[in-house]
This record gives structure tokens, C-alpha cells and sequence, in this order.
């Protein structure tokens, strides 16, 4: 684009705002924060005198009809993602949007399209996309390490503790765990084995409440476990075993292919491991090996997605990450959820 400054608008001033994009934000010499809104004006207030941001509104609409913001992060709670992107859209803003893209495959579709009819930037805020374990195992996988890929079993387990208790609640929320934790899940199964072309679920409720800020809060409908049958449009197959509700952390990822086999899961310190197998070598040297992978820090991969918005605007770079890649892994969740009512396997796309 033609200007050499970026003038950013944030919508929601919570905990990812100032966490994961406002600090990233005033890290780039070519970036200047406009301005920032927030239903709570004296939140929205704070948070311009801490960052630095000329402006603060309530009425985000105020903060589109700026001609000095170019772009904007939607950092608001997930059913007020849909309506402020569209508007900013409209305006011709360019958008990267925090996960999930939306509550339903309605309003993702909406803010796709209307994204392709602006003419606009959308990217989405999903920042393992940017780690040194996922962009590695893709390596790996492309590379034909382990030959033509047979199946991918996951394991994610964890102990909720949720900031808000609108995720408790379906209604706001869109789900339980696999919107939330899921999603992630979801886009990388796409990008590293899929698309996922079909899945059969079964979620479970088994905890009724949970700490939102230390405080036990009731759930609203919504899943905290769950186990999914995966199909793969290039013929693989896949389990995934996704809960809220264990006791400790832990998990895996394994990719079986013709040729070998590929193991990703956290180390010591939050830093990955990766083992490969590869049965072509001789017998004395087949077995698991490890490979290190040196992670960047969390913070820092929020840093590389915004640094990903900003040159993809001001530069021209290839997006790696779009709008529609978001809207397809809640398309996996979505379908997940149908399956799971209707105790059917569920084939994927959906039809509209």
C-alpha cells in the first residue's frame, strides 16, 4: 500500500488485547496505534493511555470512520467478532480477527465474502501457525519423511480455568472445549494432514461448573470432553481425544505414514519434541529418534502473526493464514457438534 505507517484500530480491550496484540503492535517502527474501543469506555480508556493509542471510543463505529486507521485487530469476546468485522470490511479496513472466527458457519461465511467483495486483508489469529514444532512436523510431512500419510491420532488434555463465564454459556460461546481449545486443533489438522473430509463424535458434559477467575460458575450446555473418529480427503484416518476436564495436562500428536512415523509433544519448559521413526533403516538403527526442536516463546509467536498482518498490507506478502482457513476449521468443530447431536457421521463440507 502506499503509506509507509500503518495506522491500526483495536476492537476490545480484554486480556488478548493488551497480551498478544497491542504489545506486538508498538513493537514495529512502521506501526502507529490510532486508536482503541471497548464497551467499557474507562477499560477503553486505560488501555489507550497504557499502549499509547491517540483515541478512545466506545462506539467502535467511531473508531472505523477514522480515515487514519487502515486496519484493525478484533480482540472482543467471540459472538461480538462478526458484526465489527463486517463493518470494518465495509469501511475498508483490513482485519485480523482472534479465533474462532465467529460463533457459526453463518457469520464466518458472511465475513469471508464480504472480505473477497471489499477487497480486503483477513487473517486470523492463530498464532502455533507461526511455532517451530508445526512449521517443522510440515516439513516433515511434505518432505515424505514418512511416506503417504495412514493416520493421525491426537490427545489433548487439560484443566480448564476460564477467564469469562460467557464460555461457559452456549449461547455466547458457540460450544465448550472444541471451539475453544479445539479450534486450534481443528486448523492444524487441516493444514498438516487435510482437509479432514469427514468425523464422527461423541462429546460428554461431566463437570457442571468450573473456576471463571477462581469463582466456581455453572455451565450453560456446553461439552468439556469429547472423542473424534477422523477421515481425511487423502484417504487417512484419525482419532482425537479432547477434554477440559482432566485432572493434569497432557497430550500427543502421531502421524503414521508408509514409511515412518512422526511424534510431536510438549517438553520440559514448554519447549517440543519431535520424534521420527523410518522403517527403510537398517534394523539396528530403526526406533524413535528424537528430534529438538529450539520453540520460539508464545509471546513471540503472537508477535509473527501480527508481524504477518502488517507486511502482508503494507508489503504485499502472501497471507499463510486467511480468513477462509479460519472459517474452515470451525467448519470441522461445526460439523463435530452435528455429529455429536445427531449420533451420525458427518461428511464434510456441510451443506449450506
Amino acid at each position: 500500500m502506499a503509506q509507509q505507517t500503518l495506522g491500526i484500530g483495536v476492537i476490545g480491550c480484554g486480556g488478548i488485547a493488551s497480551g498478544a496484540h497491542l504489545p506486538n503492535y508498538v513493537r514495529m517502527s512502521r506501526v502507529r496505534i490510532v486508536a482503541v474501543a471497548d464497551i467499557d469506555l474507562e477499560r477503553a480508556r486505560t488501555t489507550a493511555a497504557r499502549w499509547g493509542a491517540e483515541a478512545y471510543y466506545q462506539d467502535y463505529h467511531d473508531l472505523l470512520a477514522r480515515p487514519d486507521i487502515h486496519a484493525v485487530s478484533i480482540t472482543t469476546p467471540v459472538f461480538q467478532h462478526a458484526e465489527p468485522a463486517l463493518a470494518a470490511m465495509r469501511a475498508g479496513k483490513h482485519v485480523l480477527c482472534e479465533k474462532p472466527i465467529a460463533r457459526t458457519l453463518e457469520e464466518a461465511d458472511a465475513m469471508v465474502a464480504e472480505a473477497e467483495r471489499s477487497g480486503v486483508i483477513f487473517t486470523m489469529g492463530y498464532q502455533p501457525r507461526f511455532s517451530r514444532l508445526w512449521q517443522e512436523t510440515k516439513s516433515l510431512l511434505t518432505g515424505g519423511l514418512i511416506g503417504e500419510l495412514r493416520a493421525v491420532n491426537l490427545v489433548s488434555c487439560g484443566k480448564a480455568g476460564l477467564p469469562a463465564p460467557w464460555f461457559l454459556d452456549r449461547a455466547l460461546s458457540g460450544g465448550g472445549v472444541f471451539i475453544d481449545w479445539g479450534i486450534y486443533t481443528a486448523f492444524m489438522l487441516n493444514w498438516l494432514a487435510g482437509p479432514v473430509s469427514a468425523v464422527y463424535a461423541v462429546t460428554k458434559a461431566f463437570k457442571d461448573e468450573y473456576p471463571v477467575r477462581g469463582v466456581p460458575t455453572k455451565t450453560k450446555d456446553v461439552e468439556d470432553t469429547g472423542v473424534v473418529v477422523l477421515e481425511f480427503q487423502n484417504g487417512a484416518v484419525g482419532t482425537w481425544y479432547l477434554t477440559w476436564a482432566a485432572p493434569t495436562s497432557h497430550g500427543y500428536t502421531s502421524f503414521d505414514g508408509t514409511e515412518g512415523s512422526l511424534l510431536m509433544r510438549p517438553g520440559l519448559e514448554g519447549s517440543p519434541l519431535l520424534f521420527t521413526t523410518h522403517s527403510t533403516e537398517p534394523p539396528e538403527l530403526q526406533g524413535w529418534r528424537i528430534r529438538p526442536v529450539p520453540e520460539i516463546p508464545v509471546p513471540e509467536q503472537h508477535y509473527r502473526k501480527i508481524e504477518h498482518f502488517v507486511n502482508a498490507i503494507l508489503d504485499g506478502t502472501p497471507l499463510v493464514m486467511t480468513g477462509k482457513d479460519g472459517r474452515d476449521a470451525l467448519e470441522v468443530i461445526m460439523a463435530i457438534y452435528r455429529s455429536a447431536e445427531t449420533h451420525k457421521r458427518i461428511p464434510l463440507p456441510l451443506p449450506r
